[in-house]
């Protein structure tokens, strides 16, 4: 490369020095500067580098605990990666995409996953939902490989889980999942939401816009204080990727510039409103941002299921399918 050319690159700076994470029992140094999932100052932020750090050397079955839209996936691949077996397989399972025949085959069959990824990853995005067939397999094939272990054996793939239930509510509702759950527990991690570690939000915010305006090739934006503030307090029922969905809106389009409160989705800057501005509001687009926000919260909540999320938010199927037409219709198609 020329001097001319070396002097034109532009090198990027993270937002915010953040260690590195060194690996137990690893030659590799993995930065967390491109994850997420790790930005912020909580404790609970702290607590799961430190997590990642011990398991990435064990082969035990691991279960994050945490609401949707966390980014549990990214945690799971960053143990595979941190692993002294990062470069074998790892395998995403959708719970909800199959059924519970199909299911079983892929994961237990004869050349299923189980047999076939000797020394991978396999993440399961939803254990609670599992068939209950499944969950039952799941529980012996882990009891089956705890035996080994003791006898100083060790075969089969790495299982990481995750669920967005509390493990203490499900005894009621699931008694084969919370038995599992609890065969899990010992190497679990709760990972908080966002209105519970607002403090991680103003860093998180900075992260994605970084990453939006980079990806959308739209320059640098900066968000004003007030809009961080506005940020900062609402109640991210989408976690993290409702975040970056509301900031890529904001950020769409527009030249580099300063990302004020008026940027952001009227949902979000009257979600804690105490009194009208002098210069009014559009209650019609406030109720219809609304509407459309609870209605993707609850198709999110069950998995994209129209029954279910009809029943939740008190509505006909028809009426819930007239509504995504015209969410559609005027641009604002809701995808999960």
């Amino acid at each position: 490369m020329s001097t001319e050319a070396m002097g034109q690159k532009t090198i990027e700076k993270p937002m915010q020095p953040r260690p590195a994470l060194s690996l137990v029992g690893g030659p590799r140094i993995m930065p967390l500067d491109q994850y997420e999932c790790f930005t912020g100052v909580s404790t609970n932020v702290a607590a799961l580098k430190e997590f990642i750090s011990v398991q990435a050397s064990q082969r035990q079955p691991t279960l994050l605990i945490g609401e949707r839209g966390l980014r549990q996936e990214q945690v799971a691949r960053l143990l595979h990666q941190a692993s002294e077996y990062w470069t074998q397989p790892f395998f995403s399972v959708n719970a909800h995409s199959l059924d519970s025949d199909s299911l079983h085959s892929l994961l237990f069959g004869e050349r299923g996953m189980i047999e076939s990824s000797e020394n991978g990853t396999i993440y399961v995005n939803e254990l609670t939902r599992l068939p209950a067939l499944v969950q039952q397999r799941f529980a012996a094939h882990i009891e089956e490989q705890r035996w080994k272990a003791h006898s100083g054996r060790h075969t089969g793939p790495r299982l990481i889980f995750a669920t967005e239930w509390n493990p203490s509510d499900l005894r009621a509702e699931n008694r084969i999942a919370h038995g599992l759950v609890e065969l899990l527990k010992p190497m679990s991690f709760t990972i908080r939401p966002l209105r519970e570690r607002s403090e991680d939000v103003p860093y998180l915010a900075n992260f994605l816009a970084e990453r939006v305006t980079r990806r959308l090739k739209r320059g640098p934006h900066v968000i004003s204080k007030a809009a961080m503030k506005i940020l900062s307090d609402y109640h991210w029922e989408g976690n993290i990727d409702e975040l970056e969905a509301v900031l890529e809106s904001s950020i769409a389009g527009l030249p580099p510039q300063m990302i004020d409160e008026t940027l952001l989705p009227s949902r979000i800057r009257f979600s804690t409103l105490k009194e009208i501005p002098s210069s009014g509001i559009d209650l019609p687009q406030m109720i219809d941002d609304f509407e459309r926000n609870l209605i993707e919260t609850a198709l999110r909540q069950t998995g994209g299921n129209q029954t279910r999320a009809s029943a939740m938010l008190g509505l006909r199927v028809q009426t819930l399918n007239m509504k995504l037409k015209r969410f559609t219709e005027q641009g604002r198609e809701i995808k999960l």
